[in-house]
């Protein structure tokens, strides 16, 4: 199946978002689609998706095409419960299953002939898609992604409008992951996920059999996952083979030749009309006019974009004492609630750590205890002396949504108008844009204006709480330069796995309400888990694997059929005898092994690595197809039986 866009154009009053985009996705390819914000990503994923959005060109997928798409933002999720979401995310299962209910029904009273044979031709179409959207593991496939995308089984009867929202939206990529479309399209899915269910994710995607677009600023997540690069920009749309790091250097090689390019063709014209312009009018003014004409149908090479980018330089940091935070036997949390216990580190001038662990585990909590907003539940967190804190909110609290841009800065910091501009402009709001409301603000844009209070603070000690939500790529990088610049120390809450890498020399860990403290950058901290995973005892494999050769027709349910099934061969009492005893033992051990294995499924844990509970999920299928051919051979042989007791009372 294939994805074809062809020309596709759109354009909001006299601003052209992008034109002339033209492109194809093969069932299988995984597309990742990046850009500046407000390059228009998500207005071409909207084209994709809405009949007449675009102003002009087509998109067509192939017919009977299932696409599944998850946006930014919440989106409605009912008042049911989770599990009932879930559930109902595929309507045509149970509308499929109570299909077959009743066609299998219907066979049961029919005798053989024209009637049966249609319902039993239904039946068979149905049940072959059913099989292709693979309506049997639909549950199994329920409880894999809640899992990996950290609902665990305690809250699956929760009422899913009790959620947040950045579990809203985790919810709605759960659903659109269970439906398996032919096509899926994820508008930065990784936005709400934390470290480890980011890397599920990337494994997930990497199995996905279907074509698959994603937009996503999250650098280290395509690379694992893109094959292929789509990269809008200017309004034009490119495309470039491989992961993101070979787009980066296929795209620095592709500008450099561009620019030289565009800037020999400047240098030609200039020169040629300066010729023109000399001899125009003297003995050479024929040579002139064929200069004018080559000029004339010179094929113009438009300039390359240059997208424009803040300016972020964090001034020198004011001397502090050798120990700048001081973390001694600290546990913090919320009265009876425990997040993290008995902390005892210290992080020294000049080191940058960054902070990680599961969504919910106490990192925010363990920032506000240590800037004083919240107490600890038991010990001490205190800052060195000649420490000035900087501190990056992701709710942004420093900034009051009712004011305008400029009045916000005058406020507090009691600077003059043309100043303030000066700066605002280099952190990219021109014009009339400092006197929108910061409530009417993107999120990046208050990303931007938070960081430009971090260079204005002069502070010596910077914490940072996902500094990097809502910055596209290059606004990431912007940081990341003025980060790496930095003297002073860091402490930096993230869950993007690339910036991580170019700035924390040290790692903290939270994980089972402790913090590990690994002395190294994020690469040491990686061979550093898979050292201690190596290290760790193999556990015994707990259900044997049935020796059994599953044969996909031995799946399919088997509609009543008017008639019964004949043994294939002829028994004596005595044979038929030991052959229905061996089949029951069979039949009670495999239900047995598949009891417990039924048990192993319900567990959350064994669902978190998805290898491991795709493994379970193929043994607890191969098992249900040994019982199902055991009990088919017990009926033969029952019948059997029974027909010879008949014959021997004729």
């Amino acid at each position: 199946m294939q994805l074809v866009v062809d020309n596709l154009a759109k354009s909001f009053g006299v601003k052209t978002i992008f034109k002339n985009v033209s492109f194809m996705i093969d069932k299988g390819e995984k597309i990742g689609l990046v850009g500046v914000n407000g390059s228009g990503k998500s207005t071409l994923l909207h084209c994709l998706l809405q009949n007449g959005y675009s102003d002009s060109g087509s998109v067509r997928f192939e017919a009977g095409t299932r696409v599944g798409y998850v946006e930014q933002g919440f989106g409605n999720i009912g008042s049911g419960s989770l599990w009932q979401f879930m559930m109902n995310s595929c309507p045509e299962i149970p509308e499929m299953r109570s299909r077959l209910q009743k066609l299998e029904a219907q066979a049961a009273d029919l005798k053989p002939g024209e009637e049966l044979d249609k319902v039993l031709d239904e039946y068979a179409s149905v049940t072959r898609r059913y099989e292709y959207i693979d309506g049997y593991n639909y549950e199994t496939r329920i409880k894999i992604v809640l899992n990996g995308l950290g609902f665990t089984e305690e809250v699956w009867d929760k009422p899913a409008q009790n959620f947040s929202g950045g579990q809203k939206t985790r919810i709605l990529l759960a659903a659109a992951l269970v439906k398996s479309p032919d096509f899926l399209i994820l508008d930065e899915p990784t936005n709400h996920l934390d470290i480890r269910m980011t890397e599920w994710l990337e494994k997930y995607l990497q199995d996905f059999k279907g074509g698959l677009l994603i937009v996503s600023h999250d650098r280290k997540f395509l690379d694992n996952v893109a094959t292929r690069i789509l990269e809008m920009e200017g309004g034009h749309l490119q495309s470039f083979k491989g992961n993101y790091t070979k787009y980066m250097a296929q795209k620095e090689i592709q500008t450099a030749t561009l620019e030289a390019a565009y800037a020999a063709q400047q240098d030609y014209i200039a020169r040629t009309e300066a010729y023109i312009r000399r001899f125009k009018a003297g003995i050479k003014s024929k040579m002139a006019r064929g200069r004018q004409s080559q000029l004339d149908r010179l094929e113009r090479m438009e300039a390359p974009v240059h997208n424009e980018e803040f300016e972020l330089k964090l001034p020198p940091a004011p001397e502090s004492a050798e120990r700048v935070l001081i973390l001694d036997d600290l546990t913090v949390g919320y009265k009876d609630n425990v997040l993290v216990k008995d902390i005892s580190l210290v992080l020294r001038r000049g080191e940058k750590a960054a902070l990680i662990g599961p969504n919910g585990s106490g990192k925010s909590t363990l920032l506000k205890t240590v800037l004083g907003e919240i107490a600890p539940l038991k010990g001490k967190a205190q800052t060195g002396n000649r420490v000035k804190v900087g501190y990056f909110s992701q709710s942004y609290e420093r900034l009051d949504e009712k004011q305008t841009v400029l009045d916000n800065f005058l406020t507090e910091y009691g600077m003059d108008d043309g100043y303030a501009r000066s700066l605002l402009g280099g952190m990219l709001f021109h014009g009339d844009d400092v006197f929108k409301e910061i409530g009417t603000l993107s999120g990046g844009q208050k990303a931007r204006l938070v960081l430009l209070k971090l260079v204005l603070d002069g502070a010596n000690f910077l914490i940072l709480d996902e500094p990097t939500n809502h910055l596209d790529i290059l606004a990431r990088e912007t940081l990341e330069a003025a980060l790496e610049a930095f003297d002073g120390t860091l402490l930096v809450v993230s869950h993007d796995r690339y910036f991580i890498g170019e700035i924390a020399g040290r790692i903290w860990e939270i994980e089972n309400h402790t913090l590990q403290d690994y002395k190294g950058d994020y690469e040491y901290y990686l061979a550093e888990k898979e050292k201690r995973k190596a290290a760790e005892p193999v556990p015994a494999e707990p259900v044997k694997k049935a020796a059994v050769q599953t044969v996909k027709e031995e799946q399919k349910p088997a509609p009543a059929q008017g008639k019964k099934a004949k043994a294939q061969r002829r028994y004596s009492p005595e044979e038929l005898a030991k052959q229905l005893q061996k089949v029951e033992l069979s039949i009670r051990e495999q239900e047995a092994m598949l009891g417990v294995l039924e048990k192993q499924m319900a567990d959350p844990a064994n669902h978190v690595d998805l290898e491991h509970s795709k493994h379970i999920a193929a043994e607890h299928e191969a098992m249900q197809a040994e019982i199902d051919r055991l009990m088919q051979r017990w009926e033969e042989l029952m019948q059997a039986q029974e027909e010879l007791e008949n014959a021997g009372q004729n």
